[in-house]
């Protein structure tokens, strides 16, 4: 007869210990610590597993393309099959209606598909699908159990299972809320290993905190597979998919949807950050950054006012503010350009975050716009800046190259020791003093 087993656990961290402690010495949090039984079950006689050597032909991963051009592309071709994705985003950011529209896209395709809300009834769940006209019919479970969701994958075969969300599912074998970081490492370990032995594709959508980042133990993000974050302001019809980690696919990706009555729409991301750039305006330039596995053309403004102050400032958003201090100071002492009276601000449009240093000619680029007042017309920029104001190559400056000429940008400032390009003007320059005189 299996005999139970009684710890404490607690309710903040999940830290496990056989008796009963004022204060977690994990994560120092006091009075948290819960009894629990465990029922320890006798196990069934299974096979042992043996390894097994694998020849090339027979890794190749199965995927689904979606049909949906940016969400093929940031899981890296479609859905892998019995891959585990994470998908997290603020409160109303529109989770769920991407979840929707994927297992729409599954089911139009001829696969069948479960989603498990625990947060909403199936009267919700149904008005939605009206208002996003979808027609293609998928299964709907309303539960917070996992062992409902455990029993329904097992009582019929799916080849997707959307989880909406993770935190709202709950086990019985533990006496904590749903939510809780116990929870939710017991439901998301039992989940990913029974959902893994059936070769079942399951996408979980997680709650962030209010710092973030996806709320519950980051021992969550390493089991599965891909982890998404889906970001934007909800007053705006733009969001942004990034990828954060990818097993099937490039990391660093992203992806663009424009939110409208009838649902997420993929937009083309390069013409959406120039949409509303102003050629003829000063103290801007382009930049074709590398996101993943593609070329992106963003645009990066820079103001140097004069300021009335005897500290001026230095502001970079989306740009690393030790590599504004060097291209002040190596722009300084290479072009004899006074500094120390401006203000200097740099900004790259779309909220975009880059840390290559490929932007930084980019950004020299701007400063001396906006400081000569003088616009580069159709002119993109890329490469590495040195201290002694040398200009340095680049990975992938080929493809920035073909971006660039798609785009119909007509002159293109690189590094030396690239080869020119029939479809755009391509000026090599050594320092950012030729660059200098090309503004003269």
């Amino acid at each position: 007869m299996a005999k139970s087993q009684q710890v404490f656990l607690c309710e903040a961290c999940g830290y496990e210990t056989y008796k009963w402690l004022g204060k977690c010495p994990r994560c120092a949090a006091w009075d948290t610590f819960r009894e629990v039984k465990i029922e320890a079950a006798a196990k069934p006689q299974e096979e042992m597993a043996t390894p097994v050597l694998l020849a090339n032909e027979d890794v190749e991963d199965e995927r689904d393309v979606l049909g949906m051009g940016e969400m093929d592309r940031v899981l890296g071709g479609g859905l892998t099959r019995g891959s585990s994705i994470l998908l997290g985003g603020d409160p109303g950011i529109g989770k769920t209606t991407l979840c929707f529209e994927i297992a729409a896209r599954m089911a139009e395709l001829g696969f069948s598909v479960l989603y498990v809300s625990g947060e909403e009834s199936l009267r919700q769940l149904s008005g939605r699908k009206r208002r996003l006209s979808i027609d293609f019919p998928f299964a709907f479970l309303a539960t917070n159990r996992v062992e409902d969701i455990l029993h329904a994958v097992h009582q019929k075969k799916y080849h997707l299972v959307i989880i909406d969300s993770i935190q709202a599912v709950y086990s019985t074998r533990l006496p904590f809320l749903p939510g809780s970081t116990s929870q939710i490492r017991e439901v998301s370990s039992k989940v990913i290993r029974e959902l893994k032995k059936l070769d079942l594709t399951h996408i979980f959508i997680g709650h962030v905190t209010k710092e973030g980042a996806i709320a519950g133990p980051k021992i969550l993000e390493h089991m599965v597979d891909t982890v998404l974050y889906f970001e934007g302001d909800k007053t705006l019809p733009y969001r942004m998919i990034r990828v954060i980690k990818n097993r099937y696919g490039p990391v660093d990706e992203i992806g663009l949807f424009q939110m409208r009555r009838e649902g997420l729409v993929s937009v083309e991301p390069s013409l959406f950050f120039l949409s509303e750039r102003d050629k003829d305006s000063s103290g801007s330039s382009l930049y074709p950054a590398i996101t993943g596995s593609r070329p992106l053309l963003l645009e990066v403004q820079a103001l140097t006012p004069k300021t009335g102050f005897s500290m001026p400032k230095k502001l970079g958003v989306g740009y690393d503010m030790n590599r504004l201090f060097i291209m002040t100071a190596v722009m300084e002492k290479v072009l004899g350009l006074p500094f120390f009276d401006r203000d200097v601000y740099v900004n790259v449009t779309g909220g975009i975050k880059i840390s290559e240093p490929g932007i930084d000619l980019s950004v020299v680029a701007a400063l001396l716009s906006s400081f000569r007042n003088i616009a580069w017309r159709d002119s993109a920029f890329f490469g590495e800046v040195g201290l002694t104001g040398e200009v340095r190559r680049v990975v992938n400056m080929e493809g920035r190259l073909k971006e660039c000429a798609r785009l119909g940008i007509k002159r293109v400032f690189v590094p030396r020791g690239i080869e020119d390009s029939n479809d755009c003007e391509v000026q090599q320059i050594r320092t950012i003093k030729d660059l200098y005189d090309h503004l003269k």
